[in-house]
């Protein structure tokens, strides 16, 4: 028995020496810029948002950056300076043209940032529609977008889906890898809150955005669809996703067609 409770004594010291406080590091990183870029082919207020990221323990707080000098010039000579409208926020009225290359240049706080971006060829977005489906005899209804993809030339797709007016968060992008030249119906699948992904209700308005993009913002779109978990491997490690805009700030610049259709869930 003297022996058994030595073993015992000596096992529990083991078990004890081997616990180690594991202290998690959440020192801030430094800030870095992130920059939003948009210009399309509606002649509108373009516009470009800069702001900075954050600390782990300031989340959902995004200071906008002022004072930048924002110049967008194009490979047929035009050249477009953008002003602040808003803390961060620079527009100027202007129309982009598919086929052109347009560039970016923004200086701020002493330092430069670059990109560039293609504009596509517009394809059209035909209409849109709700599609029913069922899962274990579960009826549900999906948003859907028609268009038929060209069949000679590399396409890429961005869509956004508003649901009574509501963004929904979901990232939908697609390429015609597999699908070059056909008619194409893709779902939109929707949900109304992190928990509940039960699809769209009759009388629900919805209202779907197409964008025909270049293959760089294509991967951007792309990264984040995969990591918020509704890729084919349900999400992957968070990162961040590939930036066409150069000096290592965070974010995209894009220039794409745009279009716009709206209806109603019967």
């Amino acid at each position: 028995m003297k022996k058994f409770i030595q073993y015992i004594a000596v096992l529990t010291l083991c078990f004890t020496s081997c616990k180690k406080i594991i202290e998690v590091d959440t020192n801030n990183a430094a800030a870095q810029i992130v920059i939003e870029g948009n210009i399309t082919d509606q002649l509108i207020d373009q516009q470009i948002v800069i702001s900075k990221t954050v600390g782990y323990d300031e989340k959902g707080i995004y200071p906008k950056v002022s004072g930048a000098t924002v110049i967008v010039t194009d490979d047929k000579g035009s050249r477009y300076m953008f002003m602040e409208k808003t803390p961060g926020v620079y527009v100027q009225a202007m129309r982009g043209i598919s086929g052109n290359t347009y560039s970016l240049n923004v200086s701020v706080e002493g330092k430069t940032y670059t990109a560039s971006s293609k504009m596509p060829n517009r394809v059209k977005l035909d209409s849109i529609g709700v599609v029913t489906n069922s899962f274990f005899g579960n009826e549900r209804k999906t948003a859907a977008a028609y268009l038929v993809d060209p069949e000679n030339e590399t396409n890429f797709y961005h869509f956004n889906l508003y649901v009574n007016n509501l963004f929904s968060r979901r990232v939908y992008v697609n390429n015609d890898r597999l699908t070059n030249g056909n008619k194409l119906r893709i779902q939109l699948y929707y949900e109304s809150d992190d928990d509940d992904d039960d699809g769209l209700k009759s009388g629900d308005k919805i209202s779907v955005e197409a964008e025909s993009i270049d293959s760089n913002i294509f991967d951007y779109w792309y990264t984040l669809s995969q990591q918020s978990g509704r890729g084919p491997n349900q999400g992957t490690t968070p990162a961040n996703p590939p930036s066409n805009i150069s000096n290592n700030a965070l974010g995209y610049f894009s220039a794409h067609t745009y279009q716009k259709l709206s209806t109603e869930v019967k």
